[in-house]
């Protein structure tokens, strides 16, 4: 299986609001019935990078403890 199979990995803009909205690749590639692989490739062809997750004040002072 390809990546141009699948018509939500071909949009970029789905692509990326599903990476952002904090789906993990493994979530993405279940709901469109491929491999990590393939949504990775997909990713790479977008240039698209998974989103660092944003750690609050709170949480970085809990991890420096």
């Amino acid at each position: 299986m390809v990546w141009r199979d699948h018509p939500d990995l071909c949009d970029r803009k789905v692509l990326k609001r599903q990476l952002f909205s904090g789906m993990t690749v493994e979530e993405i590639a279940l709901r469109n019935g491929c491999t990590r692989g393939t949504v990775r490739a997909a990713m790479h062809h977008h240039r698209l990078r998974r989103p660092l997750v944003q750690v609050s004040e709170k949480e970085r002072e809990i991890l420096r403890l």
